[in-house]
């Protein structure tokens, strides 16, 4: 139990992160059609560059 505690410590900053980014475009979604395809790009930026930065 300690070590499955330990595991999802570790990526709990990304699944926050990850959730944060979808309720964000989601809202966008809400306002319009428009804004949530500029706001999937956006966070698909940001999720691409983040990776990029934890993979070196």
């Amino acid at each position: 139990m300690q070590k499955l505690l330990k595991l999802i410590w570790t990526y709990i900053d990304a699944i926050c992160y990850l959730a944060a980014v979808g309720f964000i475009v989601w809202g966008f979604f809400r306002l319009n059609i428009t804004a949530g395809i500029f706001a999937v790009g956006v966070a698909l930026i940001i999720v691409g560059l983040a990776t990029e930065m934890m993979a070196s």
